[in-house]
């Protein structure tokens, strides 16, 4: 209270002071300062400068009035501020400590009802202790009438199994299989519920279901025998009884086994017979359930399952020299027959597992090297650009073309050997097409070390001229290039389609390939060119020894073609391409300028002579170029200026037909 009344009288004062000051500032606003007092305020205030300033408008003792006025208004605004301060600091003290007291009578009202909460709680958690252990005892007591009436029921369960078993028919019916079907599934379910087992009951429970296996198994056999009317329900018990194995394995060794018996002659013949004999069987059974009406989705699996597992022990115990192949065309045989079989399989996708068993027992990848590695090693060793070996002299058809080199055609059996339908196998595509790959780049190396051996190194064959070797390369290159896009596209475009593959990308390395070859084939054709023109020229100088033969010589005059003419037309037909006949111009010309002065009257003058051999022999190889289809106006120039307009020389017709056996060979 007396604070209360201090922070009231308090307040009272500072109303008061408000009042005293109040009309103060409103007075001294009134009056008019001789100075500006904003000045004070500026931060480079200097009192010289203020007092100048002053003294400009009044007196000193004007100024010291007037500064006393701003003084007083200065502190009534510090007391108003004060008094402001002071009034709301009392009025939050007084606030605090009313909070204060709320506060605390908060707290001391939660501790209270707190404690008696937990006073409360106590005996709760007492009684509902006691009904937990009450329940627990309960429940225990439940658990243990369960387990011991599950040991009842299980023993009742299988005593009556055993009776079942004890007086089971030799000929079973549907109503005895369902009853006897009922109590292997008590017998079954019982064992399973019950925890705490005896091992008296357990030994006769292992019993029981050995006898029902034994039973299940020969009343198998005997309805796949028959007319399968009871698969069903024998499957059923079987599967309950966790001996599918078992049974499968009886199923193969007393049915399909008996069906099939041991191999004989050819193990694929043999082969073939197990597939057709599984097709049957399966077709069989299935047609059988068909006429009973009962369906195939639950049985078909375990039959499928059954057939399918005595082809992988068959091809354990009777193929193991084919998986493993010793014999390629056998393995390919019984490989391919393989896949025929699968891929008509009509069984569920569950069957995956063991269909792949039957196509992985085939060893894939010794198959493919056996099939391959002979040619690689073969185009290996033939690598080397020193030995050459040219192919025999085979008969072949018209429309064969003639392969020269081993090489080449060892290159050419190599493809179509791998690509054919006596070694090729679709899951071997790829590797297949990387061997290709690897073939052709060894055609290339090939290629390669000849053209660095024989033209780059200047080495020279030894049973023939280098010109004979290029030439058979081309056409060998030629017929390589052409009959490996034969072999795409007759067997392995085909054969990538069956894949749902675009054959594009493959086409695109075969014309890389075929890029490769017409290069090779422009580098070696100028070879053959250059060493040909060489050739010829030094042939074509017999030219120059015209003059020689009738420059005062007082030979008679020529009627026949020169030595040197004949000797060029051999070497064309070996070269089968003509060059220009332009060097011997230069020869005109100079025999021309070198001529003597001679009578002109006289008809057989060395001019004429010489005039008439040339005549002779251009006339030859205008004949020659006009039978090979070669531009002749260059021969028929030189002939002009052999023949002038003012001189006519009759030349006899004394050259022969040019023979046809001459191919059209290409204009140098």
């Amino acid at each position: 209270m007396e604070t209360l009344a201090t922070v009231k009288s308090s307040s009272e004062s500072s109303k008061i002071n408000h009042a005293i000051f109040a009309s103060q500032p409103s007075l001294l606003t009134e009056s008019h300062l001789c100075f500006n007092k904003d000045q004070f305020n500026r931060t480079d205030f200097n009192m010289e400068r203020f007092l100048n300033l002053a003294r400009r408008r009044a007196s000193l003792q004007q100024i010291h009035s007037d500064l006393r006025v701003y003084l007083k208004i200065v502190q009534n605004s510090m007391i108003e501020l004060i008094n402001d301060d002071y009034a709301d600091f009392v009025n939050l003290s007084s606030n605090l400590v009313g909070l204060k007291e709320a506060v605390d009578k908060l707290t001391k009202d939660i501790e209270t009802i707190w404690h008696d909460f937990f006073s409360s709680t106590q005996n709760i958690k007492q009684s509902a202790e006691f009904v937990e252990q009450k329940t627990t005892d309960l429940i225990a007591c439940r658990k243990a009438q369960y387990e011991i009436r599950g040991q009842i029921f299980l023993i009742k369960s299988i005593e009556r199994l055993a009776d079942k078993i004890a007086c089971s028919p030799e000929e079973i019916e549907q109503f005895w299989l369902q009853s006897f079907a009922d109590a292997v599934v008590d017998v079954v379910l019982w064992f399973g519920q019950v925890n705490n087992i005896d091992d008296k009951v357990a030994t006769a429970y292992a019993v029981c279901l050995t006898h029902v296996r034994k039973l299940t198994e020969y009343w198998l056999i005997q309805d796949l025998k028959g007319d399968c009317r009871f698969i069903e329900q024998i499957l059923g018990i079987i599967i309950l009884n966790n001996s599918t194995d078992s049974a499968i394995s009886c199923v193969m060794t007393e049915i399909i086994g008996e069906h099939i018996g041991e191999p004989k002659n050819s193990l694929g013949d043999f082969l073939d017979e197990i597939y057709g004999t599984v097709r049957k069987l399966r077709e069989d059974w299935l047609q059988k359930m068909e006429n009973n009406g009962l369906s195939s989705a639950n049985i078909s699996p375990f039959l499928d399952k059954c057939l399918l597992t005595f082809i992988v022990s068959s091809l354990d115990q009777y193929f193991g020299s084919v998986v493993v192949p010793s014999n390629n065309r056998l393995f390919h045989r019984c490989y391919k027959a393989t896949c025929e079989f699968i891929s008509n399989w009509p069984g569920t996708a569950s069957l995956c597992t063991v269909l792949r068993m039957i196509r992985n027992r085939f060893n894939l990848v010794v198959y493919f090297k056996l099939e391959t590695q002979h040619f690689l090693s073969q185009l290996t060793n033939e690598l080397d650009p020193s030995v050459i070996k040219l192919t025999a002299n085979e008969k072949k058809e018209e429309w064969e073309e003639k392969i020269f080199h081993d090489f080449s055609k060892l290159v050419l059996d190599t493809l179509e050997r791998i690509w054919s339908d006596e070694v090729y196998l679709p899951t071997l595509i790829d590797k297949f097409w990387d061997f290709t790959l690897k073939v052709l780049a060894k055609y290339l190396e090939w290629i390669e070390g000849i053209k660095s051996y024989y033209w780059t190194d200047k080495k020279a064959p030894k049973d023939f001229e280098i010109w004979r070797m290029f030439c058979a390369l081309c056409a060998d290159f030629v017929t390589v290039d052409n009959r490996t896009f034969g072999i795409a596209l007759s067997s392995i475009w085909p054969k990538i389609r069956e894949h749902k593959l675009d054959v594009t990308v493959f086409g695109q390395c075969l014309s890389i390939f075929s890029t490769k070859i017409a290069e090779r084939i422009h580098e070696f054709e100028k070879f053959i060119i250059d060493d040909a023109v060489t050739l010829l020229t030094k042939i074509l100088d017999g030219v120059c020894g015209i003059p020689r033969q009738y420059r005062w010589t007082k030979k008679p005059t020529p009627t026949e073609i020169s030595p040197y003419v004949t000797e060029t037309a051999a070497t064309l037909e070996l070269f089968r391409v003509l060059k220009s006949v332009e060097q011997t111009e230069t020869s005109l010309q100079r025999f021309k300028r070198k001529s003597l002065a001679v009578n002109e009257n006289n008809a057989d003058s060395d001019e004429n002579k010489i005039r008439r051999q040339l005549l002779l022999d251009l006339d030859y190889f205008k004949t020659l170029a006009t039978s090979c289809h070669i531009e002749i106006s260059h021969i028929e120039a030189l002939m002009l200026r052999a023949n002038p307009s003012s001189e006519t020389v009759q030349i006899p017709d004394l050259i022969e037909e040019v023979p046809n056996t001459i191919g059209t060979p290409e204009e140098a």
